[in-house]
This record gives structure tokens, C-alpha cells and sequence, in this order.
């Protein structure tokens, strides 16, 4: 089942189809009875080992009923999760950072939120308006962002201020996720933002200019992960194992060289993709240093990264916390293990 948070307009992505292809057998006990796991997410192509755990039977085959549901920011999904709409979330690992700091929504004493697996490192690019074909051309530009304080904005910032543009010579203006930005692009309403596939080449094939890869500033990185609270996850200890064995199975199989041809039906039925965006979003998803995390586990020197560049931008004051305040391993141990 898929949702559409805060998102009524016509889009592509909201006339999923089922695509035609194979499932695995699943046990007969878990499908009389699965469990309805409720996740929370943005659109973009990296959500394809998702959708191929629900079309493919993994997770199925772990007693789970996966229902999505897509966000239209990062302020939405991290409110939600936060109030129990949702069990479990991806996002940013800056997003986790920012909550359990407690300097995003003003939460007590900060957030129990907790990363509990990788999904990429980046699959971020910088991407300007017709006419605007380097980062020089943005000096004195409005640009498109997520959140002026949380998540890829930073990635943004440090690429705009190591070229030698200062925080004066540059206005952010939170427009929403992915598809909102990428939208706002195309409308002229700002003249440059961060995007993945596959809306980074439908920007490009409509007279965008690609300035620069996000991995060119920050070759290292921890982008989006799975998310949860730490309340939520102690009293679903199980499903939340099931749920990162049967992701894992979903990724590899993904990233299996014979199932080329069923990902990229998967990206056209289901994601409604136009055959060019599935053949360029595939192509970065199994980029070996760009793309999915073949085993999903967490980059800690990825989230020292994060945390560094949120202090560099003035995010998070005192010293720098270690990674593994943010983090509980445990679940995704058991899961491997299993």
C-alpha cells in the first residue's frame, strides 16, 4: 500500500502500477497473518529495494506488510515518527543528529530517534536553472532546499563556501523534498538545489545544468539511513530485525547483475518512470562508490562527517559528539546474524 503525506499534486510517481513480475514463495503461516509495518519516506530512485521487497515477497517472507507512505519534507516525516503515525522512517542521517540534539522542533531533553542501518552515502548533485552553469552563478541567488537546518543542506552550503561564496551572497528557501525542488527548478522559482535520479536527468533533459556531484566536496558521507524511535523499536524488537534481513535481501537482489531487466520494470511500473530516468537511476544505484550500500550497514566515519559539517555551519555547538550517540547496531547484528 502506497501513501502520499501533504502531496496532492499530479504526479507520475502517484499513479503507481503493479508490475508483472515473479514472487517468491512465501511461507503460508506469515502471509495468514502479517504484521502491517508502516514506513515513512521521500521519493526518489533509491527507494527501489523497498519496492522490490514488496513486489519480490522479502518481505513477505519475514510476515510483513509493508505500508508506504511518501513525505513531503523532512519536518513531516520527523513529527510523525516522532508521534507514532509511523513506525519507521528514511532519511537523512543529519535529520537523526539535528532531533536527538533537540534543536530542530524543540523536543524536551531532544529525541529518541536512532539510526539502525545505511541505505547510500550521497547520490547528490548540484543542479542550477537554464543559464546558470557553475557555482560562481549562484553568488547572490535564491536556492531550492529541504530545511535551512537539517539534512543535505550542508552538503549545499560546504560546496557553495569552499568555492568561495559566503553565506551573505546566498538565500535558502525550504521548499520540500525532492520532487518539490525539482519542480520549483523547472518553474524558475529558484535558480539552483540539491537532486537525485531520477529527477537529477529530467531537470538536465529539460535545460538544467549538472555543476557539480555532491561526492566531489564529500567524498565521504552518511546520507540516508533507517530511522526509528528508540521507544518503538525496544517494544518491536522482532519486526524490526525481519524488517532489515528482508531489506538486505531486497538490496542484493537488486544489485544482482540477472535481475537488471525485472529493477528496471520495477522502476517504470511502479515508480512511473519514463525508461530513460529507470536506465540512468539504476545505473546509479549499482555505481559501486556512488550508489546503493550493498549491505546497508551504517558509514560511522560517514556520521563524523555529518556532525562535522553541522558544526562547521554553525548547527551544533560545544564538542563534537561520537557517532555511536546516534546509533544503536544491535538490531542490524541480530539481523545479519539470523
Amino acid at each position: 500500500m502506497t501513501n502520499n503525506a501533504g502531496n496532492g499534486s499530479a504526479n507520475p510517481w502517484n499513479m503507481v502500477k503493479k508490475p508483472k513480475l515473479d514472487r517468491r514463495s512465501r511461507s503460508s503461516k506469515r502471509m495468514n497473518s502479517p504484521v502491517t509495518l508502516r514506513l515513512i519516506q521521500f521519493r526518489a530512485g533509491y527507494n527501489l529495494p523497498v519496492d522490490a521487497g514488496i513486489e519480490m515477497g522479502h518481505f513477505a517472507a519475514q510476515g510483513l506488510d509493508v505500508e508506504v507512505t511518501y513525505t513531503p519534507n523532512s519536518v513531516y516525516l520527523v513529527e510523525h515518527l516522532e508521534a507514532g503515525d509511523f513506525d519507521i522512517g528514511h532519511t537523512s542521517a543529519d535529520d537523526v543528529i539535528a532531533e536527538v540534539e533537540g534543536r530542530t522542533i524543540g523536543i524536551p531533553g531532544g529525541s529518541d530517534l536512532f539510526l539502525f542501518m545505511g541505505l547510500h552515502s550521497g547520490m547528490l548533485s548540484l543542479v542550477g536553472a537554464p543559464g546558470h552553469e557553475d557555482i560562481e552563478s549562484l553568488r547572490g541567488k535564491t536556492l531550492a532546499v529541504d530545511s535551512r537546518i537539517t539534512g543535505f543542506v550542508f552538503i549545499l552550503e560546504k560546496m557553495l563556501r569552499v568555492s568561495g561564496i559566503s553565506p551573505e551572497e546566498y538565500r535558502l528557501v525550504e521548499v520540500g523534498g525532492w520532487e518539490s525542488r525539482y519542480e520549483s527548478l523547472l518553474r524558475g522559482e529558484h535558480v539552483g538545489t540539491l537532486l537525485t535520479e531520477p529527477f537529477l536527468g529530467d531537470a538536465v533533459e529539460s535545460g538544467c545544468r549538472l555543476i557539480a556531484r555532491s561526492s566531489q566536496f564529500v567524498p565521504v558521507y552518511q546520507a540516508t539511513c533507517g530511522v526509528a524511535t528508540r521507544s518503538w523499536a525496544g517494544n518491536h524488537r522482532e519486526i524490526l530485525v525481519r524488517y532489515i534481513r528482508a531489506y538486505l535481501k531486497a538490496t542484493r537482489w537488486c544489485l544482482d547483475p540477472p535481475n537488471r531487466e525485472a529493477c528496471l520494470r520495477l522502476l517504470t511500473d511502479r515508480s512511473g518512470m519514463d525508461e530513460s530516468g529507470a536506465e540512468r537511476t539504476l545505473n546509479l544505484l549499482l555505481d559501486p562508490q556512488e550508489g546503493l550500500t550493498p549491505n546497508a550497514e551504517l558509514d560511522l566515519p560517514g556520521i563524523v562527517v555529518a556532525l562535522d559539517l553541522r558544526a562547521e555551519m554553525g548547527h551544533l555547538a560545544g564538542r563534537v559528539p561520537a557517532p555511536e550517540k546516534y546509533v544503536d547496531g544491535g538490531y542490524y547484528r541480530e539481523a545479519v546474524a539470523g
